[in-house]
């Protein structure tokens, strides 16, 4: 079975009045394009992509999961902006009681509900084969069936957030990649204060500039 081409994600209104989101936005569609490379890649020697929609095992189990500062900016945006009730008043709990090493404080019944806004790293977490045991991690366990991203893309998504903190011209962002700038800049999703962002919910601030 094919894996389906993706699309890059469309905010119109949205990219007209937020100068960072078409940046985000660029990132996560050639990031999705190397994911599908490197599944179609290994569907075509006749594996078997295991994930699949209301499987949460990574979502539940991982507790190291980097979010670049933009990612951030842009989980704050969808989050605060995008995101209705019902599904936002249990998001906002969720974020209030949220602790270190807790199931991601996004997933809700079984299913990511910042998805279109999940960071790189969920979106290259890809497991082949079979679906993962309770509490199994495959990275550790069976770290052949785990999806290696394709370097060239991961990069230039990685550099398609680089004007986000200044770096414009394209030798400095081809530096900015190989000094791992960007590396510097990353935090784990489990050690974010989620509670900052259950009140901005609250007061439902418009992120911009």
């Amino acid at each position: 079975m094919a894996y389906p081409r993706p699309e890059r994600l469309e905010f119109p209104h949205d990219e007209k009045q937020v100068s960072w989101l078409p940046m985000l936005l660029d990132a996560y569609f050639i990031a999705d394009k190397g994911v599908h490379e490197a599944i179609q890649k290994r569907i075509r020697r006749g594996e078997r992509l295991a994930c699949a929609k209301g499987c949460s095992s990574c979502c539940e189990i991982h507790i190291t999961i980097p979010v670049y500062p933009l990612e951030l900016v842009g989980i704050y945006w969808y989050a605060i902006t995008k995101i209705s009730a019902p599904l936002r008043d249990i998001l906002k709990k969720n974020l209030q009681q949220f602790s270190t090493g807790d199931p991601c404080p996004f997933l809700i019944e079984g299913v990511c509900s910042i998805h279109p806004m999940r960071p790189l790293a969920c979106r290259h977490f890809n497991v082949f084969n079979k679906p993962c045991s309770r509490g199994e991690d495959p990275y550790y366990t069976r770290r052949k069936d785990v999806l290696t991203p394709i370097e060239k893309y991961k990069n230039k998504a990685l550099a398609a957030m680089l004007p986000f903190h200044g770096i414009k011209e394209r030798a400095k962002r081809k530096q900015a990649i190989r000094t791992g700038f960007l590396n510097s800049q990353v935090q784990n999703l489990h050690e974010i204060k989620w509670t900052n962002l259950a009140l901005r919910m609250d007061g439902a601030l418009v992120i911009r500039d």
